[in-house]
């Protein structure tokens, strides 16, 4: 399983890069005076993202070509908010992402430029705080006066994944399932999930990592609750998770602890260097891997705790990492290092 850095991203991508799921979603979510001119055809994904660098970790973005019943073509843009409060500046950056849009498909050639194709802009926004973000870049501009208000783009349309109800998430059972898991609700809708995902499908793993990663969920309880429910396939599959995301967790520091032993270690050689990185990142990954499993069975971490950990040796991780497993509450976790 490739390494995901933002699980917001990359559940959103998963569900929509499909292009029987993604001609669903148009059909469920564009005004009917918009799908109804859509042409039979499944949309065309189109490689490549528009959203800022620094924006990435809390906006994803999708474009698709898609044929109209006219005989042209129009692009639907999706960009998902991550937030749970919304950004107030986001129609400003949907009008410069619809540019980019445009830039990219005009290139060099003035004939295109002189025929650019419509852009259908789609905001999905699943933060638990409501919208209050302005319809429209028009609607930003200090000015009442029409002929003022020189615009790149009119408007979007809002797809509020947390006010709608649950049967009108999609039809698309598939769909369905993972907007109710971007919701933060996959844990009371566990069987419809279960159902609406076939066994040994990518998207049932990536459902699933999307719950261990972002939820804040007690990882027993949850194996517990899914053996009761008849899922055991599932619970076999939490535990091949949650061991990569454990693996993946000390990758990352070893990488870490590797560069900064090398930068240390020039004065003395690389290969001592080297070396110092590796046992360092190690510990660094085992200590990150411990702190991201105590978070999400207790919760934020106290000052101390952190502290505590940070300076651990790494025989004292890994008996934190073990004791983690059955501990009913943080303080059983490090109650061995008491004296007695």
């Amino acid at each position: 399983m490739a390494e995901l850095h933002n699980p917001h991203d990359t559940l959103f991508r998963a569900l929509l890069s499909d292009p029987g799921r993604a001609r669903d979603f148009l059909r469920d979510h564009l005004p009917n005076t918009i799908a109804g001119q859509l042409a039979d055809a499944p949309p065309e994904i189109v490689e490549g993202g528009f959203v800022d660098e620094a924006l990435a970790g809390s906006q994803s973005d999708l474009l698709m070509k898609v044929a109209l019943t006219s005989g042209t073509d129009a692009f639907v843009y999706v960009l998902a908010e991550h937030k749970s409060t919304p950004d107030p500046a986001l129609p400003l950056q949907l009008a410069s992402y619809m540019v980019r849009i445009w830039k990219r498909y005009a290139g060099t050639g003035t004939a295109r430029l002189r025929a650019l194709p419509p852009i259908i802009p789609v905001v999905v926004y699943h933060g638990a705080e409501p919208w209050t973000v302005p319809d429209s870049l028009r609607d930003m501009i200090a000015t009442d006066d029409p002929d003022l208000a020189f615009l790149p783009g009119a408007g979007y349309i809002l797809r509020n994944l947390r006010a709608m109800e649950i049967d009108a998430l999609s039809r698309n059972a598939a769909l369905r399932a993972g907007f109710i898991t971007l919701r933060q609700e996959a844990l009371a809708f566990l069987a419809e999930i279960a159902g609406s995902l076939p066994e040994g499908t990518d998207l049932r793993r990536q459902v699933l990592e999307y719950v261990l990663r972002v939820y804040n969920v007690d990882l027993d309880a949850l194996r517990a609750t899914l053996r009761t429910g008849g899922h055991n396939e599932l619970e076999a599959l939490m535990g091949t998770i949650a061991e990569t995301l454990l693996e993946q967790g000390e990758a990352r520091g070893l990488a870490k602890g590797e560069a900064r032993g090398l930068a240390r270690g020039e004065a003395k050689g690389k290969v001592e260097g080297k070396a110092e990185g590796k046992v360092e990142g190690k510990a660094e990954g085992k200590a990150e891997t411990l702190g991201r499993q105590l978070e999400r069975r207790f919760g934020p971490l106290p000052r101390d705790i952190a502290a505590r950990i940070a300076a651990a040796e790494p025989d004292r991780i890994e008996a934190w990492l073990d004791a983690v497993l059955d501990a009913p509450d943080l303080a059983a976790v490090f109650a061995q290092d008491r004296p007695h």
